[in-house]
């Protein structure tokens, strides 16, 4: 044993447990952007040694992240509405925030992207409201059935 461990640089044994630990973060799924960021600067440090084709072969392959702005984006083109307004109004309506949560003085709750109110809007449930693609997908509907006045309160930030 003491043998192999003369064989390795103190910054073998350090690459070495950074993938083991990016490793572990991926495949449990704790942390797979930390972990994937973890093991892609130890793969710079291996460049092409027999260690990274081995790692590249078992790492999973991730989708692209998208963000709140590109995923409201994508669902506007997909649903043939301005994409620019979609985002505008969101971020104007919740700060692109798809968690957020306003309760009125009257007691009624603005809920997600498109502070979707629960008295107004019952058939928009926590589970739409909270959810960016289903949000999106309902003011795109609203938006297309010619509701866009619904977000009039916000009117003066987003109609540029």
């Amino acid at each position: 044993m003491k043998e192999l461990l003369n064989k390795f640089l103190p910054q073998d044994i350090i690459a070495l447990v950074t993938i083991a630990g990016g490793l572990i973060l991926i495949f449990s799924g704790l942390n797979g952007v930390t972990g994937t960021l973890l093991t892609t600067i130890v793969l710079f440090y291996f460049g092409k040694r027999e260690v990274y084709d081995v790692i590249k072969t078992k790492m999973p392959i991730h989708s692209k992240i998208e963000t709140v702005g590109q995923i409201i984006e994508r669902i506007a083109r997909d649903e043939g509405i301005d994409q620019n307004l979609a985002v505008r109004v969101a971020r104007c309506e919740s700060g692109l925030n798809p968690m957020a949560k306003n309760t009125n003085s009257n007691g009624s709750i603005d809920r997600g992207l498109y502070q979707w109110n629960d008295r107004w809007h019952p058939e928009i449930t926590d589970q739409i409201a909270f959810d960016i693609e289903k949000s999106c997908r309902a003011f795109c509907k609203a938006f297309k059935d010619g509701h866009l006045s619904w977000w009039n309160a916000t009117r003066s930030c987003w109609d540029i």
